[in-house]
């Protein structure tokens, strides 16, 4: 049985864990984690790290809240809630500040995207956007930032050809509304919409493009800053 909730004292350092706030190690860190579900026949993950719970009940295309971890080199098990058979049993290494991984693609071929979270504001004025293509059914695909009701035959792509399970880089844009669209490279339909954003000054932001469990496509919007 996986312990959920224990207090270990070790060396005279005491280590707390819980099930959403988390420090792994004994000693201070500055490194903080939050896990997403983009599984798509996945309809809820429990994370453990170092064989440690961490967060339960993550629903599909929602992320866990920050949790603090260690930096370095980790277990990381994901398992379908309320199941201890895990999904992904593999070593993460995580770098100081705050990390996501995403649990990406079906079950049959799960893998984990992680990422290095900006937590710099941007210049006055701006925001900053990260794209992440976690949807299994488009491939890869041109993104579009651009002002809602853009038609978008008459620009290019903001992002050319973001593979399958990766990032951008963050883009920083003037604070305001957006439409982001994927479409597969070099067309201009658009298969996924992530309808009308607004986005405030002072934000760092990824928008994450899914697959929905009900057929088609979606997003979600995680708050990396503010």
């Amino acid at each position: 049985m996986k312990p959920r909730l224990k207090l270990l004292t070790a060396g005279g350092c005491v280590c707390f864990f819980g099930i959403v706030l988390l420090t792994l190690g004994c000693g201070s860190s500055s490194t903080k984690l939050r896990v997403m579900n983009a599984a798509p026949d996945q309809t809820s993950l429990d994370v453990l790290i170092d064989s440690k719970s961490v967060t339960t009940n993550v629903n599909y295309g929602t992320a866990s809240s920050y949790f603090s971890v260690g930096s370095g080199s980790h277990n990381l098990q994901i398992e379908p809630s309320g199941i201890t058979t895990p999904i992904i049993n593999s070593t993460v290494t995580l770098s100081s500040g705050n990390n996501t991984i995403i649990a990406a693609n079906f079950t049959a071929s799960i893998t984990t995207i992680t990422l290095a979270d900006n937590k710099t504001a941007p210049a006055t004025g701006d925001i900053q956007l990260r794209i992440v293509n976690a949807a299994p059914g488009l491939g890869p695909g041109d993104v579009y930032i651009v002002a809602p009701g853009t038609d978008l035959t008459t620009v290019s792509p903001t992002i050319s050809g973001l593979a399958f399970e990766s990032a951008s880089s963050y883009q920083q844009i003037a604070a305001g509304s957006y439409e982001v669209f994927f479409t597969l490279p070099g067309q201009k339909f658009a298969y996924i919409d992530s309808g009308a954003l607004t986005l405030t000054a002072g934000q760092n932001r990824t928008l994450v493009g899914l697959n929905s469990q009900t057929g088609g496509f979606t997003t979600t919007v995680l708050a990396d800053l503010n």
